[in-house]
């Protein structure tokens, strides 16, 4: 397997805010909501000890906040949740709410099935997150939120998280500014290793081993 040599940009990827000068041993941090978000993200919670989600910023288009990419026999797929276009008039993220008009989590759930059901540990955790493609959530950011929940319990990370719910202050932080991950096996890779993709790629590959690999991170 060849190793990625690509960097990823951890200010874009993740505009994080907090009140140190790095990233790598910050004690609290503050993220916005993502949809199972990339490993930079995850990365970065491990590496906290206290976060917030702020769920006051303002909602921005075609973001991590509502898509996440996985691996799939074709490459990289983007899997987007529709968002309410009327409520986002209000301007904020946690007033935002999905849009059911279309099955939108039949689509994902079986492209999440087509794309790791041949993964080390996709067959352990499908019956609990199935759920989560059966049951409605009305907010962007309630929904969000359980998902990291069980990601993070699934690779036994502790965490404290809690929403911020007051305008935030700090300033941005660009962090690290580049990542460059070690390779693990990919069901879909073609010998070459795609990074920084949902944390779904990296827990069903790499199951209870996911935090030892985020730590080397």
């Amino acid at each position: 397997m060849e190793n990625s040599h690509r960097h990823v940009e951890r200010s874009r990827d993740i505009p994080l805010l907090g009140d140190s000068s790095t990233t790598l041993g910050m004690t609290t941090l503050y993220l916005p909501t993502a949809y199972a978000p990339n490993i930079t993200y995850i990365s970065a919670i491990a590496h906290s000890e206290r976060i917030y989600i702020n769920v006051e910023e303002p909602y921005l288009r075609q973001t991590f906040r509502n898509h996440c990419e996985i691996l799939t026999s074709q490459g990289v797929q983007k899997l987007s949740i529709p968002i309410d276009k009327k409520s986002t008039q209000l301007g904020m993220i946690k007033d935002v709410k999905i849009d059911y008009s279309e099955n939108w989590q039949r689509q994902h759930w079986r492209s999440l099935q087509a794309a790791y059901n041949n993964s080390p540990y996709f067959l352990y955790y499908q019956d609990e997150l199935n759920g989560f493609y059966e049951k409605r959530y009305g907010f962007l950011v309630d929904f969000n939120s359980e998902l990291l929940g069980f990601l993070l319990r699934k690779m036994q990370i502790e965490f404290r998280c809690e929403v911020a719910s007051t305008s935030l202050s700090h300033r941005s932080l660009s962090g690290v500014e580049t990542i460059s991950y070690q390779p693990y096996q990919q069901v879909f890779n073609n010998q070459t290793f795609v990074e920084n993709l949902s944390s779904f790629d990296l827990l069903f590959n790499c199951g209870p081993e996911s935090k030892s690999y985020l730590c080397k991170v």
